[in-house]
Protein backbone atom coordinates (compact mmCIF):
# COMPACT_ATOMS: atom_id res chain seq x y z
CA UNK A 1 0.00 0.00 0.00
CA UNK A 2 2.48 2.24 1.02
CA UNK A 3 4.43 2.33 -2.26
CA UNK A 4 1.41 3.09 -3.84
CA UNK A 5 2.23 6.52 -2.51
CA UNK A 6 6.06 6.97 -3.13
CA UNK A 7 6.07 10.57 -1.37
CA UNK A 8 5.19 8.75 2.18
CA UNK A 9 7.90 6.55 2.18
CA UNK A 10 10.03 9.71 1.56
CA UNK A 11 8.78 11.45 4.62
CA UNK A 12 9.25 8.45 6.47
CA UNK A 13 12.72 8.49 5.23
CA UNK A 14 13.34 11.75 6.16
CA UNK A 15 11.73 11.50 9.69
CA UNK A 16 14.30 8.50 10.42
CA UNK A 17 17.29 9.96 9.21
CA UNK A 18 16.52 13.09 11.18
CA UNK A 19 15.98 10.72 14.28
CA UNK A 20 18.89 8.99 13.73
CA UNK A 21 21.26 12.38 13.45
CA UNK A 22 19.61 13.82 16.15
CA UNK A 23 20.44 10.85 18.68
CA UNK A 24 24.20 10.29 17.56
CA UNK A 25 24.25 14.52 18.33
CA UNK A 26 23.22 13.69 21.27
CA UNK A 27 25.35 10.66 22.25
CA UNK A 28 28.21 13.10 20.66
CA UNK A 29 27.73 15.95 23.03
CA UNK A 30 27.51 13.36 26.27
CA UNK A 31 31.17 12.17 25.37
CA UNK A 32 32.18 16.18 25.04
CA UNK A 33 30.39 16.95 28.57
CA UNK A 34 32.24 13.73 30.57
CA UNK A 35 35.42 14.09 28.53
CA UNK A 36 35.91 17.94 27.92
CA UNK A 37 36.89 20.17 31.05
CA UNK A 38 37.37 23.23 29.72
CA UNK A 39 34.18 25.20 29.00
CA UNK A 40 35.10 27.67 26.06
CA UNK A 41 36.20 24.59 24.59
CA UNK A 42 33.28 22.36 25.72
CA UNK A 43 31.10 25.60 24.16
CA UNK A 44 32.67 25.57 20.62
CA UNK A 45 32.69 22.09 20.15
CA UNK A 46 28.83 21.76 21.00
CA UNK A 47 27.94 24.30 18.26
CA UNK A 48 30.47 22.13 15.70
CA UNK A 49 28.24 18.71 16.68
CA UNK A 50 25.09 20.84 15.74
CA UNK A 51 26.35 22.86 12.54
CA UNK A 52 27.50 19.52 11.35
CA UNK A 53 24.67 17.62 12.39
CA UNK A 54 22.39 20.45 10.23
CA UNK A 55 24.28 20.34 7.12
CA UNK A 56 24.54 16.28 7.27
CA UNK A 57 20.56 15.87 8.02
CA UNK A 58 19.70 18.44 4.63
CA UNK A 59 22.31 16.62 2.25
CA UNK A 60 20.47 13.37 3.09
CA UNK A 61 16.99 14.42 2.89
CA UNK A 62 18.27 16.49 -0.61
CA UNK A 63 19.41 12.71 -1.74
CA UNK A 64 16.27 11.04 -0.25
CA UNK A 65 13.96 13.15 -2.34
CA UNK A 66 16.33 13.77 -5.03
CA UNK A 67 14.00 12.12 -7.85
CA UNK A 68 11.28 13.81 -6.74
CA UNK A 69 12.53 17.07 -7.44
CA UNK A 70 12.12 17.40 -10.93
CA UNK A 71 8.33 17.32 -10.56
CA UNK A 72 8.61 19.99 -8.05
CA UNK A 73 10.27 22.83 -9.89
CA UNK A 74 7.32 24.38 -10.40
CA UNK A 75 6.36 23.93 -7.09
CA UNK A 76 9.31 25.65 -5.69
CA UNK A 77 9.69 28.66 -8.30
CA UNK A 78 6.18 29.77 -6.90
CA UNK A 79 7.06 29.20 -3.05
CA UNK A 80 10.85 31.31 -3.57
CA UNK A 81 9.36 34.54 -4.49
CA UNK A 82 7.40 34.57 -1.42
CA UNK A 83 9.96 32.44 0.88
CA UNK A 84 12.57 34.95 0.20
CA UNK A 85 10.10 37.87 1.34
CA UNK A 86 9.23 36.19 4.09
CA UNK A 87 12.93 35.24 4.92
CA UNK A 88 14.55 38.10 4.38
CA UNK A 89 15.11 39.30 7.78
CA UNK A 90 16.60 35.14 8.81
CA UNK A 91 18.47 34.92 5.10
CA UNK A 92 20.18 38.11 6.07
CA UNK A 93 21.37 37.28 9.58
CA UNK A 94 22.54 33.70 8.06
CA UNK A 95 24.58 35.80 5.32
CA UNK A 96 25.68 38.17 8.60
CA UNK A 97 26.92 35.05 10.32
CA UNK A 98 29.18 33.71 7.51
CA UNK A 99 30.73 37.21 7.15
CA UNK A 100 31.12 37.30 11.32
CA UNK A 101 32.96 33.94 11.24
CA UNK A 102 35.03 34.60 8.00
CA UNK A 103 35.81 38.40 8.90
CA UNK A 104 35.87 38.17 12.56
CA UNK A 105 34.63 41.45 13.23
CA UNK A 106 33.71 40.26 16.63
CA UNK A 107 34.55 36.51 18.40
CA UNK A 108 33.39 34.99 21.65
CA UNK A 109 34.34 37.33 24.50
CA UNK A 110 34.85 40.50 22.60
CA UNK A 111 33.69 43.27 24.28
CA UNK A 112 31.10 45.06 21.78
CA UNK A 113 28.97 47.97 21.04
CA UNK A 114 26.21 47.91 18.64
CA UNK A 115 23.02 50.17 18.07
CA UNK A 116 23.32 51.34 22.29
CA UNK A 117 23.88 47.97 23.48
CA UNK A 118 26.83 46.96 24.80
CA UNK A 119 27.81 43.62 26.32
CA UNK A 120 30.40 40.99 26.31
CA UNK A 121 29.88 38.43 23.44
CA UNK A 122 28.88 34.94 24.86
CA UNK A 123 27.17 33.72 21.94
CA UNK A 124 26.66 33.59 17.74
CA UNK A 125 24.56 31.66 16.70
CA UNK A 126 23.26 31.38 12.94
CA UNK A 127 20.32 34.00 13.75
CA UNK A 128 21.56 35.86 16.32
CA UNK A 129 24.44 37.60 18.99
CA UNK A 130 24.13 37.06 22.58
CA UNK A 131 25.30 39.71 24.72
CA UNK A 132 25.76 39.79 28.70
CA UNK A 133 25.02 43.08 29.20
CA UNK A 134 27.06 46.30 30.67
CA UNK A 135 26.76 49.57 31.50
CA UNK A 136 23.15 50.84 31.83
CA UNK A 137 21.91 51.19 34.77
CA UNK A 138 25.29 50.20 36.25
CA UNK A 139 28.56 52.57 36.37
CA UNK A 140 31.81 51.73 35.04
CA UNK A 141 30.88 49.19 32.60
CA UNK A 142 30.16 46.58 34.67
CA UNK A 143 27.98 43.33 34.16
CA UNK A 144 23.57 43.93 34.72
CA UNK A 145 23.51 40.15 34.37
CA UNK A 146 21.29 40.56 31.12
CA UNK A 147 21.20 38.60 28.08
CA UNK A 148 20.50 40.40 25.44
CA UNK A 149 20.55 39.27 21.42
CA UNK A 150 20.52 41.31 18.23
CA UNK A 151 20.03 40.15 14.69
CA UNK A 152 23.44 39.38 12.98
CA UNK A 153 22.42 41.05 10.01
CA UNK A 154 22.75 44.54 12.16
CA UNK A 155 26.72 44.13 11.64
CA UNK A 156 25.92 45.15 7.48
CA UNK A 157 23.37 48.12 8.77
CA UNK A 158 25.00 49.55 12.34
CA UNK A 159 28.32 50.62 13.59
CA UNK A 160 29.94 48.40 15.96
CA UNK A 161 32.72 49.49 18.39
CA UNK A 162 34.82 46.34 19.23
CA UNK A 163 36.82 47.40 23.01
CA UNK A 164 38.86 44.07 22.53
CA UNK A 165 39.62 43.18 18.59
CA UNK A 166 42.87 45.08 18.71
CA UNK A 167 44.10 44.64 22.38
CA UNK A 168 42.83 44.22 24.98
CA UNK A 169 43.59 48.45 26.88
CA UNK A 170 41.56 51.51 26.94
CA UNK A 171 42.01 55.43 28.06
CA UNK A 172 39.98 56.29 30.81
CA UNK A 173 40.08 59.63 32.42
CA UNK A 174 39.58 61.12 36.11
CA UNK A 175 38.87 64.23 37.30
CA UNK A 176 39.22 66.33 40.42
CA UNK A 177 37.92 70.27 40.61
CA UNK A 178 40.06 71.99 43.17
CA UNK A 179 39.46 75.51 44.40
CA UNK A 180 41.11 78.94 43.10
CA UNK A 181 43.11 78.90 45.82
CA UNK A 182 44.65 76.08 46.48
CA UNK A 183 47.96 74.57 44.79
CA UNK A 184 46.37 73.32 41.76
CA UNK A 185 50.50 72.36 40.83
CA UNK A 186 50.63 70.00 43.79
CA UNK A 187 47.24 68.49 42.69
CA UNK A 188 48.98 68.01 39.41
CA UNK A 189 51.84 66.18 41.20
CA UNK A 190 50.31 63.89 43.08
CA UNK A 191 47.84 62.76 40.64
CA UNK A 192 50.27 62.03 38.45
CA UNK A 193 52.41 60.13 41.08
CA UNK A 194 49.66 58.48 42.05
CA UNK A 195 48.83 57.20 38.69
CA UNK A 196 52.50 56.58 37.89
CA UNK A 197 51.91 53.91 40.83
CA UNK A 198 49.03 52.49 40.20
CA UNK A 199 48.96 51.73 36.50
CA UNK A 200 52.68 50.97 36.78
CA UNK A 201 54.21 48.91 33.75
CA UNK A 202 50.95 48.38 31.82
CA UNK A 203 52.34 51.21 29.37
CA UNK A 204 55.35 48.45 28.61
CA UNK A 205 52.55 45.66 27.90
CA UNK A 206 49.78 48.30 25.87
CA UNK A 207 53.18 49.07 23.47
CA UNK A 208 54.35 45.49 23.49
CA UNK A 209 50.49 44.35 22.26
CA UNK A 210 49.77 47.19 20.30
CA UNK A 211 52.94 46.77 18.43
CA UNK A 212 51.33 43.41 17.74
CA UNK A 213 48.18 44.99 16.86
CA UNK A 214 49.82 46.85 14.20
CA UNK A 215 50.57 43.94 11.78
CA UNK A 216 46.18 43.74 10.90
CA UNK A 217 45.60 47.53 11.53
CA UNK A 218 46.73 51.05 11.40
CA UNK A 219 46.60 52.26 15.02
CA UNK A 220 49.39 54.68 16.07
CA UNK A 221 49.98 56.06 20.02
CA UNK A 222 52.58 58.64 20.66
CA UNK A 223 52.07 58.49 24.26
CA UNK A 224 51.20 55.22 26.35
CA UNK A 225 51.83 56.63 29.69
CA UNK A 226 49.91 58.40 32.25
CA UNK A 227 48.98 62.22 31.53
CA UNK A 228 47.83 65.42 33.29
CA UNK A 229 45.55 67.81 32.08
CA UNK A 230 44.16 71.48 33.23
CA UNK A 231 40.85 72.74 32.59
CA UNK A 232 39.55 76.44 34.56
CA UNK A 233 35.85 75.86 35.74
CA UNK A 234 33.46 78.32 36.99
CA UNK A 235 33.74 76.28 40.37
CA UNK A 236 37.67 76.08 40.33
CA UNK A 237 40.59 74.24 38.55
CA UNK A 238 39.48 71.50 37.09
CA UNK A 239 42.77 68.95 37.05
CA UNK A 240 42.26 65.92 34.63
CA UNK A 241 44.35 62.52 35.07
CA UNK A 242 44.25 60.15 31.47
CA UNK A 243 45.12 56.89 31.85
CA UNK A 244 45.68 53.39 29.95
CA UNK A 245 43.70 50.44 31.24
CA UNK A 246 42.77 47.20 31.10
CA UNK A 247 39.18 46.98 29.17
CA UNK A 248 37.69 45.11 32.29
CA UNK A 249 39.52 46.63 34.84
CA UNK A 250 38.47 50.06 34.77
CA UNK A 251 36.14 50.37 37.11
CA UNK A 252 38.67 49.34 39.52
CA UNK A 253 41.60 51.50 38.63
CA UNK A 254 38.99 54.36 38.84
CA UNK A 255 38.26 53.20 42.93
CA UNK A 256 41.77 52.56 43.64
CA UNK A 257 42.87 55.84 42.36
CA UNK A 258 40.20 58.36 43.52
CA UNK A 259 40.89 56.98 47.02
CA UNK A 260 44.53 57.26 46.97
CA UNK A 261 44.19 60.70 45.74
CA UNK A 262 41.80 61.65 48.17
CA UNK A 263 43.89 60.61 51.25
CA UNK A 264 47.04 62.73 49.70
CA UNK A 265 44.82 65.55 49.25
CA UNK A 266 43.86 65.91 52.98
CA UNK A 267 46.82 65.46 53.90
CA UNK A 268 47.93 68.99 52.24
CA UNK A 269 46.54 71.84 54.01
CA UNK A 270 46.79 74.20 50.47
CA UNK A 271 44.38 71.63 48.75
CA UNK A 272 40.88 71.88 48.78
CA UNK A 273 38.36 70.23 46.85
CA UNK A 274 36.01 72.91 44.89
CA UNK A 275 31.94 72.32 44.97
CA UNK A 276 29.28 74.89 43.64
CA UNK A 277 28.58 78.03 45.68
CA UNK A 278 26.19 81.33 45.01
CA UNK A 279 27.90 84.32 46.20
CA UNK A 280 25.09 87.30 47.39
CA UNK A 281 26.36 90.69 47.19
CA UNK A 282 24.80 93.82 48.56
Amino acid sequence: MIYEYPWISKILESILAILVIYLLAIFLRRIIRKTVTDPAAKYLVNKKIFYISLVVVVVIIAMIWAESLGSLTTMIGLLSAGLALALKDPISSLVGWFYISGSKIYQLGDRIEINGMKGDVVDISMANTTLVEIGNWVYGEQSTGRLVKFPNYWVFTKGIYNYTTAFPYVWAELAFVVTFESDWKKAMEILQDVMNEVIGDLPDRMKSSLAHAQEKLLIHYKKYTPIVYLQLVDSGVRIVGRFPVMVRNRRGKESELTQKVLEKFEEEKNISLAYTTYRIVK
